[in-house]
C-alpha cells in the first residue's frame, strides 16, 4: 500500500509518532481550506462532497466544461483537503506526459518557476489554451507541497496529455495538419480513441499500480464512465469507460454544472436550485438519490450501459457540483506572459503546422489568435438564459471539431 494512506488519521493500534501530522484536524494544518455548509443546510460544499467521494472510490473522474474560471478556482482550493483525505494525485490532460519530470520538478521544487509552468502549456498546445487559472492550479499544488506537514509525501500532478504529431511544420510540406490527417487531439478522427487509451494507461501506471488514489480533472467527454457517446455516427471511447470496465465500483464520475451539454436539462437544474429552500448556493450531491438525478437529458447522443438515450442525469454521472449558474460564469483569462523569448518560437511552429504559410507568424498575430481562441471557448459553452441568439457568429481560428 502506498505511503500516502498514512495521511489518514492513525488507528488505535498505530504509532502516534508515525502519524502525528495526520492527527491534526485539517483546520490546524497550514493552508487547509475550511469549506463547510451552513448549519441549516443538508448539502455539503462542493469540496466536501468531492473529498467524500474519494473516500469510497479509488478514482474520481471530474468532468468540466472548458474555460469556466470558478470551476478551476475550486479545483485549486480542493488540493489541500484532498491530500488530507489521502488522495495523492491530480491527473489532468493539460500537460503532455512526456514532460512528467518537468511537472514533478515544478510542483515539488523549493521555489516556484512560472516560466517552466508556462513552457508546459506551450508544449501542450502551442499558442492556444494558455490560461492563468490552469497555471493557478499548478501553483496551488506547489504551495500546498511547501506547507505540507513533515513526513507527508508530496501531492503530485500526473500529466495525461498525448503529444501531437503535427508540431513541426517542415514535416508537412506546406500543408495543414488537417489536410494530411495528422490531427491534433481536438480535431477528432481516430485520435480521440488513441488519447483515451493513453490516458487510461497513464492512470493505471501512475496511480492504480502504486495503490494510490486520484482525482482526474478533464473535459467532460473524457470522464464518461457509463456513457459511450456517438459523434458523427461513430462510438467514441472515453478513458473513464475503459477504466470502469476494469474497476467497476472503484471509479466514480462527478460533473460540474454545465459539463453535460443539454440546455433544457441545465435550465431545469437551475430552476430546481433556485426553488430549493436550502440556503446553500454552492454544493455537491449524489445524483442517485436526489431530485436533480431525475432531470431528463435529451441532447446527449450515445448509449449508457448498453441503452440508447434519452437519459436521466443519474444515468450519466454519480455526483454533481454546482458552483454558479451559467449566467454567472466568468471565462478564464489569458496568461499575459505566455509568448516570451523562451516560448515564442515553439508556439509559432505549433500554430504554423495548423495554419501553414511560408513566413512565420509574428507575436502580434499569435496574440490575436489567442484572443480569438478564448472567444471560441466561450462560444462552446451551453447557452445561458436570455442569450442573444441573433448575434452574428464570430470567426473561429482555433476550434474544436
Amino acid at each position: 500500500m502506498s505511503d500516502v494512506f498514512e495521511v489518514r488519521p492513525a488507528g488505535p493500534d498505530e504509532s502516534p509518532d508515525r502519524n502525528r501530522a495526520s492527527e491534526r484536524p485539517p483546520s490546524s494544518v497550514p493552508n487547509a481550506t475550511a469549506s463547510t455548509p451552513s448549519d441549516r443546510s443538508g448539502l455539503p460544499s462542493p469540496i466536501d462532497y468531492l473529498v467524500s467521494a474519494t473516500r469510497s472510490h479509488q478514482i474520481v473522474m471530474l468532468g468540466d466544461q472548458r474555460g469556466v474560471s470558478q470551476h478551476l478556482d475550486m479545483v485549486a482550493e480542493a488540493i489541500t483537503p484532498l491530500h488530507h483525505a489521502g488522495v495523492s494525485n491530480l491527473v489532468w490532460e493539460f500537460t503532455n506526459s512526456r514532460r512528467q519530470g518537468d511537472l514533478d520538478e515544478l510542483c515539488q521544487s523549493p521555489t516556484w518557476n512560472r516560466r517552466l509552468a508556462v513552457a508546459l502549456f506551450v508544449d501542450l498546445m502551442g499558442a492556444a489554451f494558455g490560461y492563468e487559472q490552469y497555471i493557478g492550479v499548478l501553483h496551488a499544488v506547489w504551495q500546498h507541497n511547501q506547507n505540507r506537514p513533515d513526513g507527508w509525501p508530496p501531492f503530485r500532478v500526473v500529466a495525461a496529455g498525448l503529444p501531437s504529431y503535427v508540431e513541426d511544420p517542415d514535416l508537412l510540406d506546406g500543408r495543414s495538419a488537417g489536410e494530411t490527417e495528422l490531427r491534433d487531439w481536438w480535431l477528432g478522427g481516430h485520435y480521440r480513441d488513441v488519447t483515451a487509451a493513453h490516458m487510461a494507461n497513464i492512470i493505471t501506471t501512475e496511480v492504480l499500480r502504486t495503490g494510490e488514489r486520484a482525482v482526474v480533472y478533464a473535459d467532460a467527454a473524457r470522464t464518461n464512465t457509463r456513457l459511450v457517446e456517438h459523434i458523427d455516427g461513430r462510438p467514441i471511447v472515453a478513458p473513464g469507460v475503459l477504466l470502469s470496465n476494469w474497476m467497476g465500483e472503484g471509479i466514480a464520475r462527478i460533473v460540474f454544472h454545465g459539463a453535460i451539454d443539454d440546455n433544457s436539462a441545465l435550465e431545469r437544474v437551475e430552476e430546481l436550485v433556485a426553488a430549493s429552500p436550502d440556503p446553500e448556493s454552492r454544493f455537491g450531491l449524489s445524483l442517485a438519490k436526489s431530485t436533480l438525478g431525475n432531470v431528463r437529458v435529451h441532447d446527449v447522443r450515445g448509449m449508457a450501459d448498453g441503452r440508447l438515450g434519452p437519459f436521466d442525469l443519474a444515468e450519466l454521472a454519480d455526483g454533481y457540483l454546482f458552483i454558479v449558474p451559467r449566467g454567472d460564469w466568468t471565462p478564464v483569462s489569458l496568461a499575459e506572459d505566455l509568448l516570451g523569448p523562451d516560448t515564442l518560437r515553439a508556439a509559432e511552429r505549433r500554430y504554423r503546422a495548423l495554419d501553414p504559410r511560408d513566413t512565420p507568424f509574428s507575436q502580434e498575430e499569435l496574440e490575436s489568435v489567442r484572443h480569438e481562441g478564448l472567444v471560441a471557448v466561450q462560444e462552446q459553452w451551453p447557452d445561458a438564459p436570455h442569450a442573444n441568439v441573433d448575434a452574428e457568429p464570430k470567426k473561429r481560428r482555433l476550434r474544436r471539431r
